[in-house]
């Protein structure tokens, strides 16, 4: 989001097509940084051979390592912002389709992360002429894919490039590359099934923006971003290695498919449809965690009937038949012990998106006697059919027994009777109340249902934005999870499945 390098000599390169693909016959996905490097540790711009390069970061300590062959290695440590970028920059007197057809092939080893609420990680840029922003995310190093929260205006979701987008419009004020204070429109292209090795046609994206009625103006620049923060605090840590990093231009018409290069973190997720697979596991039902279909690179170790010694960020894979369209309530059996009181995350993910998460939390043995049931329910409606189900292990240290789904009987299939609208494209609400907050008494809209074993919540504030996820344990007071998650008093609109209810907050 900071102002990046202006480098007319590297502008001039890519305008003559001096970047070429030369890198798709070659596996960049395993490729390693190579050229003269540079390492900054504060805010700056520059360039390093034909390069730009920028380092930002706000209240924390940050590094980048900068490579003349485009990579770089990214670290941040108790950051409220942070964020590296490399590639081109213009001097904002031509139009992308001017510059020639432009893609980037980028390949990203995510690791160490922790407090991330927000991660873009893809391509990056600005235009003048209309002054615009604009983010192209494929990966992130957050819990949760960026949602619908990053932008007032859904277009909706394409398919661009052979890979499925959702597409956002977003007004600000605030800092631009000319300067603090200024108005500008970003747009944003999320892909639905994160990735973090492959190729992205650009200019594929800009033309079906532009098919939209969203123009772009004057090229300044097109960068590989690695972006993350928190906007609770600068706590924000993590490392985003780019062992490669190109933007470049080639006009020989050859065919491109952003799904042609398959993922090799074992943080990412799957890109192969189910659909034609023979379901291992069904939905409602007990997934015995020694079943998996797929170990994501060998980083837990199986014990009888239980899986352990498993690493940060590795995962199991099912292929699930889910019977029943809906919400689902799931419980993790399992057990941990860790004088060192690290976290214990697992997320759910369904054909690549996450639909809800648990924390395991510190106990005093691994044994069998020590295993407890941790839970949630899932954020969205899971749909019936054959799908992918991964659960990822964001954190590791834990042994898991088996995790158990129910159908959530208090919303399934059963449509909002509130006075405010879900609408189906957006995870934002839209109340229909014309009464003032201040003077409104909450009122039940629905149910919320506290199981047992605690759930995940998304809460939205009175206008409909979609503030965030709260997770609520067994016997916790919401309000007072409210206050200190968002640390304001007011009425939140909390959405549990497709139920909603008003909750006051006062302090």
């Amino acid at each position: 989001m900071k102002k990046g390098y202006f480098s007319v000599g590297a502008a001039v390169l890519l305008s003559l097509g001096l970047f070429t693909s030369q890198a798709l016959a070659q596996d960049f996905c395993n490729a390693t940084h190579s050229g003269t490097s540079v390492k900054e540790t504060v805010n700056k711009t520059g360039t390093i051979g034909n390069v730009g390069y920028e380092l930002w970061g706000e209240q924390g300590d940050q590094s980048a390592t900068f490579y003349s062959d485009g990579s770089m290695y990214c670290e941040f440590n108790g950051n409220k912002d942070y964020l590296c970028r490399s590639g081109m920059s213009y001097d904002c007197t031509q139009t992308y389709d001017q510059l020639g057809h432009l893609y980037a092939d980028f390949s990203v080893k995510i690791s160490g992360t922790s407090n991330i609420n927000y991660s873009y990680i893809g391509i990056y840029g600005w235009t003048r002429d209309p002054l615009i922003e604009w983010y192209i995310v494929d990966s992130w190093g957050s819990q949760y894919r960026p949602g619908d929260w990053v932008g007032e205006q859904k277009i909706g979701r394409m398919t661009i490039d052979g890979a499925e987008y959702d597409v956002y419009k977003n007004h600000r004020r605030a800092f631009s590359i000319d300067g603090d204070d200024k108005d500008f429109d970003q747009f944003f292209s999320i892909r639905v099934n994160q990735r973090n090795c492959g190729t992205i046609d650009i200019t594929a994206h800009f033309d079906a923006w532009a098919s939209k009625g969203l123009q772009l103006g004057k090229m300044y620049e097109a960068k590989i971003l690695g972006e993350a923060g928190n906007n609770d605090g600068p706590n924000a840590t993590g490392k985003f290695d780019f062992n490669y990093a190109k933007v470049y231009v080639d006009n020989s018409g050859t065919p491109k498919s952003s799904t042609s290069t398959n993922p090799t973190s074992s943080a990412s997720t799957p890109t192969s449809s189910a659909s034609n697979k023979q379901a291992t596991a069904n939905l409602p039902g007990t997934i015995q965690m020694e079943s998996f279909e797929t170990n994501g690179g060998d980083e837990v170790t199986i014990y009888g009937d239980v899986v352990g010694e498993v690493k940060p960020n590795a995962y199991l894979e099912w292929t699930v038949d889910v019977a029943n369209t809906g919400i689902y309530n799931f419980e993790v059996l399992a057990a941990r012990a860790d004088d060192q009181e690290r976290k214990s995350q697992i997320s759910l993910l369904v054909d690549g998106v996450t639909v809800g998460s648990v924390s395991v939390l510190t106990d005093t043995s691994w044994n069998d006697l020590h295993y407890k049931a941790f839970g949630g329910t899932t954020s969205t409606s899971i749909p019936s059919g054959v799908h992918t189900l991964r659960v990822l292990f964001n954190d590791g240290y834990v042994n898991v027994d088996n995790i158990k789904f129910a159908v959530d009987g208090n919303s399934q299939n059963t449509p909002p009777t509130s006075s405010a609208s879900v609408p189906a494209s957006s995870g934002s609400i839209t109340p229909t109340s014309n009464g003032s907050e201040d003077n409104q008494e909450p009122e039940a809209i629905g149910n919320i249902r506290i199981s047992q074993f605690g759930m995940e919540l998304q809460v939205f504030d009175m206008q409909g934005r979609n503030l965030g996820r709260v997770s609520v344990a067994a016997g916790a007071s919401l309000e007072e999870i409210l206050f200190a998650k968002f640390r304001r008093s007011g009425v939140y609109l909390v959405k549990q499945g497709n139920q909603l209810t008003k909750v006051r907050v006062t302090r």
